[in-house]
């Protein structure tokens, strides 16, 4: 059975069979946020912070009953990915000046955590794709980066901030990155990028995905699909989220202020839910 799970801020967590009909809504303390959620290893993972630097870890086995650990790090964790049979938590100090620290933490179970790793680097690594073997982030000021195993970080050089990669996704042995006003790029090995294309002002593509046999860019505006990474289409749009993710054969996605939202196809959008908080992660997983 696969099952839909989204956290956010007050570690709100809520959970769906279908996409349309959202149960088992939970809310945490006051300043706790769980910013991001993956399914791995038959267990849902959250990360998040509480404050302005203590550790938000959360766990659960059937998305349902959730288990929050206790926060003893000063690490604010902001990003989760599963790939290569592991968690990968992102973190960083976003604020600093000329270095923002870049972590990352490793879990196989979602329970069990590693110390925070200072990677290498002076900017976060927000968003993260598996394939090919390799780990591709993408993150702040241009910032595009590969690994072997989520640890070692080998930075692509002179990329410019004006070229930032919003989200990175792999499918069919193509990692695709996107960005502001319908920036397109794509890599084999996520060390060469092919020349970046961009499309109208203010069309931010947010997020990408791997549906099944294309890529399916959502931004403010106009959704983009292409089969191969290279050739796209430019479709608009209605009521598009600020993240999605592709799941059972359906879009899901969240906006402000906890709208959650589906869609068939990544173009027509449609509310199905309303969190009293605002939702800051979602995912999917065969429970």
């Amino acid at each position: 059975m696969g099952l839909f799970v989204a956290v956010g801020q007050q570690a709100l967590r809520i959970a769906s069979k279908d996409g349309v009909a959202w149960t088992h809504e939970e809310i945490g303390k006051e300043g706790e946020t769980l910013r991001a959620v993956a399914y791995g290893n038959g267990i849902f993972a959250a990360v998040g912070g509480f404050g302005w630097g203590d550790q938000l870890m959360a766990y659960s086995r059937d998305g349902l009953d959730w288990h929050i650990t206790p926060k003893t790090k000063q690490t604010n964790y902001r990003s989760l990915f599963f790939g290569q049979g592991k968690f990968l938590a992102m973190s960083g100090d976003p604020g600093q000046v000329g270095d923002a620290k870049p972590v990352v933490a490793v879990s196989t179970d979602g329970i069990a955590w590693s110390e925070p790793k200072r990677i290498s680097g002076q900017w976060l690594i927000r968003r993260l794709a598996f394939g090919n073997g390799v780990f591709v982030g993408v993150g702040d000021r241009g910032r595009r980066s590969v690994s072997p195993d989520g640890l070692e970080w080998q930075d692509v050089p002179g990329t410019k901030a004006v070229d930032t990669l919003i989200d990175v996704a792999f499918g069919s042995g193509v990692f695709v990155g996107v960005g502001m006003h319908g920036l397109r790029t794509h890599s084999r090995d996520g060390l060469l990028w092919s020349e970046p294309e961009r499309g109208l002002e203010g069309e931010h593509l947010n997020s990408v995905v791997w549906a099944r046999d294309h890529f399916v860019a959502v931004g403010a505006g106009a959704t983009w699909l292409s089969a191969d990474g290279a050739k796209w289409n430019r479709v608009p749009n209605q009521d598009a989220p600020l993240t999605c993710l592709f799941g059972d054969g359906a879009f899901l996605g969240a906006n402000w202020k906890g709208r959650i939202l589906r869609s068939p196809d990544g173009v027509a959008w449609t509310q199905v839910h309303k969190c009293a908080q605002h939702v800051e992660g979602l995912a999917f997983g065969a429970v």
